[in-house]
Order: structure tokens, then sequence, then C-alpha cells
């Protein structure tokens, strides 16, 4: 069985959403912290939760506002014979239209046959799992073990129990026995013969004890039919409620690391006797390192007979997967949005490409699409100068410095993360405007994308060399030797006029700092064209944001502009 369409109200974080998921394998849910990534996970799971009494609180419901019931509807397609005769579900049978991603309540010739499991819970905290249609709301009861064969299994930060052979588990799925329970007591019955066999060892000093034991007894009449001894008590070890554990020898299993038990348990579901499953693994990168990732994304894929529900916040997850499984998730005010990062939208874009080198953005709340690797690094010390004014990081306001690899693909960049409802921002250069023109600001700006572009067709470079003082001039020229650079030939070719080798006789005029600025970015030997480098220039001027006058220009006003977005959006 696959899902097709799921609605949840009024659950947890979640006030309303609506996702209609293509018909696909894997569903990797990224986006911002606290945006409801488990909370629909834990939503499909309840809905197919086996458990009768499961159990739930007023914690359970959006603001913890109990006037409003949980609902979740869950759209399931792929169904098995069973529950589409008349027996079972049969009249409550749905058409889905794969290709609009419409749900008719009565098929269609063309449509897929679906069922619409809905699970409500009121104020009185009593789960009910209906079988619904829009002819018949009030529906028929899903019943517990049809629930179950949906076979939905939730990998969370907790997985001992799972390891274990308790009701409902991953390994109880896959023991073959007519009735587990039975056979759990069997086991029980084992482990009290087994320890008969080591009495004289092992229960010597426990049967010393029961024998005086019986010898009061007897002095005191209580009747004596064989004789006491120690032995295990079939209540107290109660192996049915998970005391048969998974060994590796002598070591349980859940003494594993987290990452190790929860690749096993993946590896468990698959193989569980039911021929369809739907996997839901939260945080998948727990515990695992970058190559057991790949190696456990790969298992994922090449499973056939799953469907998985995938949350990740790590740049190694999305790597391994392709642009079609990333969904990102936004929420606003308990509105919650599933947003595919493929579609006619997005087309020639490479936002496959910018997965795989920049997968830090689609984690991220707001990109700002950086023209290059100087603007990086620029805005990177940037950042690190805001935080020792006691402002919190980018990072930490959710913003991400995104490399576009040149001033051509600005515009594609930020138009496409905007499509994937992200806050954008582009930096830029004005001194290409074959590249990035007045015209793409503007056709940007129409789309609520913020833009930085230097005046009068200025580079950042530039522009730096206009506005700061000369101090923090003179110190970007004098990084730029350490670094290596030809600086006297650099800046005495963009001048007319002679010019001092000893760079601190340098005088201040306009003249010498639009050649100071011109040989910064000439393309034959940029200064600052890696970000380390700019990082490291931004580093050497720090000192200039202390200096009202500069503050008054456009490099500290354009930049300060960009400060209020991060933190105000």
């Amino acid at each position: 069985m696959k899902i097709r369409k799921i609605d949840v109200l009024n659950f947890r974080g979640i006030k309303r959403l609506e996702w209609k998921l293509p018909d696909q394998q894997v569903f990797c849910l990224i986006g911002k912290g606290d945006s409801a990534k488990t909370t629909i996970l834990e939503a499909i799971r309840c809905t197919f939760s086996p458990q009768w009494n499961l159990p739930f609180n007023d914690s359970d419901f959006h603001l913890c506002n109990t006037d409003h019931p949980i609902r979740i509807e869950v759209v399931i397609g792929e169904l098995p014979n069973e529950f589409c005769s008349e027996q079972k579900y049969g009249t409550h049978l749905r058409g889905w239209d794969k290709t609009a991603f419409t749900l008719h309540d009565e098929p269609e010739d063309t449509d897929e046959i679906v069922l619409s499991a809905c699970l409500t819970v009121a104020k009185d905290l009593e789960p009910k799992w209906k079988i619904v249609t829009t002819r018949n709301p009030d529906g028929v009861d899903f019943r517990s073990a049809d629930r179950a064969k949906v076979n939905v299994g939730l990998i969370g930060s907790y997985s001992e129990k799972q390891l274990t052979w308790a009701a409902g588990t991953a390994l109880a799925k896959i023991t073959e026995s007519d009735n587990l329970s039975e056979s759990l007591v069997d086991a029980t019955r084992a482990a009290r013969s087994s320890l008969d066999g080591q009495r004289a060892a092992a229960l010597k000093n426990f049967d010393a004890a029961a024998a005086k034991s019986e010898a009061v007894a007897k002095k005191l009449g209580i009747p004596v039919d064989d004789s006491f001894k120690a032995h295990l008590d079939l209540g107290a070890i109660n192996i049915r409620l998970g005391g048969l554990t998974l060994h590796d020898g002598d070591m349980p299993l859940r003494q594993l690391g987290l990452g190790s038990r929860r690749m096993l348990l993946c590896g468990i579901q698959k193989e569980n006797l039911g021929a369809q499953h739907i996997t839901l693994f939260d945080e998948l990168e727990l515990g695992l390192e970058p190559h057991r990732i790949a190696r456990l994304i790969k298992h994922i894929k090449d499973d056939v007979t799953g469907q998985y529900f995938l949350a990740t916040h790590s740049p190694s997850v999305l790597r391994e997967l392709t642009v079609e499984q990333l969904h990102v998730v936004h929420k606003l005010a308990g509105e919650v949005k599933v947003v595919a990062t493929s579609g006619k939208n997005l087309d020639g874009l490479n936002i496959q490409g910018q997965l795989r080198s920049s997968a830090e953005a689609f984690l991220s709340m707001k990109v700002v699409v950086c023209e290059g690797a100087t603007e990086v690094g620029f805005l990177r010390g940037l950042d690190n100068y805001w935080v020792t004014t006691g402002l919190n990081p980018m990072s930490y306001l959710g913003a991400v410095l995104l490399d576009a690899h040149g001033a051509s693909k600005v515009k594609g960049l930020a138009s496409g993360f905007k499509a994937l409802h992200y806050d954008v921002y582009a930096v830029a250069d004005g001194d290409a405007p074959k590249d990035f023109s007045p015209q793409d600001v503007e056709d940007l700006t129409q789309q609520a994308i913020k833009v930085l572009m230097w005046s009068d067709q200025l580079a950042i470079e530039q522009r730096a060399m206009l506005d700061l003082p000369w101090t923090s001039v003179l110190a970007s020229v004098k990084l730029a030797q350490a670094l290596g650079f030809s600086v006297h030939d650099n800046v005495r070719s963009k001048l007319d006029a002679v010019l001092d080798q000893d760079i601190t006789n340098w005088i201040d005029s306009p003249e010498l700092r639009k050649a100071i600025g011109a040989a910064a970015k000439a393309k034959a030997s940029p200064w600052f064209k890696s970000i380390s480098d700019a990082e490291a220039w931004f580093e050497v001027i720090a000192p200039a944001f202390a200096d009202a006058a500069f503050n008054q220009r456009e490099l500290a006003t354009k930049l300060s502009q960009l400060r209020a977005w991060v933190e105000h959006g």
C-alpha cells in the first residue's frame, strides 16, 4: 500500500495541512526546525497504529485547544484485494487521479482505487479510526487488525523496544508463528527447564534456603505437596512484555550504537513478511557517519516493496538523494505546506547541482544568493563582526549564504529558491549588466526578492575602496600584498600617474581609490576571489564600521539593509 494524500487538522504543531503526494517511493522532508516534519510522520503513524488504546493528551491538540478535534485523514492506494471486498471496505472505495492529484468520491474509469483512513480525537481523548467517504462521512470502523496490515513502522530516536519480541515490534512481525504469545510462553517454559539443568551449581544456595523454608512450613502444619525449591516465576519474568530480545552472542543488540540500531531496524522492516510496508524514519542521520548514511539510503532506494518518509537536517543525507525526492516543509501560524523541489517552475535551474554543492541552503529558512566567492567570504566576515557586537549570527536566524558561481546564475537561483517558498536576498555586483542587469533587479523585486546591487556599475571591491576610510583602504592593499600580489604594479597599471613603491606613502585621492578598486577586481589577478581571502579582507576593514561617517556611505547602508532582512525578513 502507498499513501496518496494526507490531511491534518489541529494535531500538535499543525493547525492545517493538505499534502497531495506524487507517485513515488521516497519522500525526504526538509526545512527549518519546528516546521512540523516529525509531526507529519507521527500523524501517519497514529492513523495506522494497531493499538486500540493509543494514548492522547491535551498537548496533542494544536495550541492545546481541545475545543477543536484532531482529524487526520490519509488516502492509501495499491490496496490488497481483501480491503476491496464487500465484507471489508468495498462500499467505501474512492478514486485517485494520479495525474491531476484529485480525489473522487466515486471512482472514475482511469482512477486508482483508494481508501480514506481517518483518525479523530475529541476532547474525551478517545481515538476513533474510520474508513470514510463524502457520501458516508460517519464511515465504518477501521479495524485494528486491518490497520496493522498497512504495515507502518516508525524508526525514531528510541528504538530499543523494536529489538524485542513484544507486540507490534518489527521482530514480532517477521517471526513465523501462528500465535506469538503462545510461542513466548513456550520460551518462558524453556527458560525454566534450562535452569533446572543448572540447579546443582546455579541454585545451590537458593535451594538450601528453600529447604529451611520447607522445614518451617512443616512445623507450622502447612501442607507440602512435593518439596520447596527456587525457580523462575512465569508471571514475574514476563517474557510476553519484551523480555526476549535479539542478541549478538551474549550481547543484547539494544547496546549497539544508535545509528547501527536504526540501520538494522530499517533492514528488518524491509524483511517483514508483508509484501508492502510504509517506513517512517525520523532524523535518519542520527548516529551515522556519511559513508553509512550513503549505504542506508542506497538500501532505501533499492527497496521496491516499501514507501519511505524521511526527515533530516543533514547535508550528507540530501547529497545522496535526487531533487525529486526532496519536499520542503514550511509552517506559518500553524498552516503547514509541503513543497516539492522539482516541477515546471524550477526547470533549467539546476537545483540538483545546487543540492550537491550547497545542500545546507535547502535546510535553511532564508537564502542569501551571492554572485561569487568574494561576496560569500565578505559576508561571512561581516557575520563574524556582527557577533562581536552582540548580534545573533545569521545561522541562528536561519539564513545561509549560497555561492551562485557567477552573476548570470543569480537571477535563476534566487527565483528557484523563492519558488520553493524560501525567503531570498540576492547580492550581486553592478559591473556586468549583460550578466545581471537593472531589469533583472526589477524582475526579482516583482517576486518579492530583495536585491543588493552596487550603484554606478561597480563591483564590491570598487565600492569598498571608494567608501572605506583611507586607513582601511591601505589595510586592504597590505593584505593583498601579504597574499602575494604585486599590488604596486597592479595599481600602477590602472593609474595615469607616478606611484610610490612604498604603500605607506600613498596619498588619498579619488583617482587612486578608483585605481585600487579596479586592480582589486581585475580578472587577470583578483585579490580577494576566494572565500577565505575575502573573509580575511573583511577582518582587516572591520574597524571602519565604528566610523560614523563611513556608516552613512553606500557600502555600510546597504549592508545594514541586509542585516534588517536577516532579522525580520
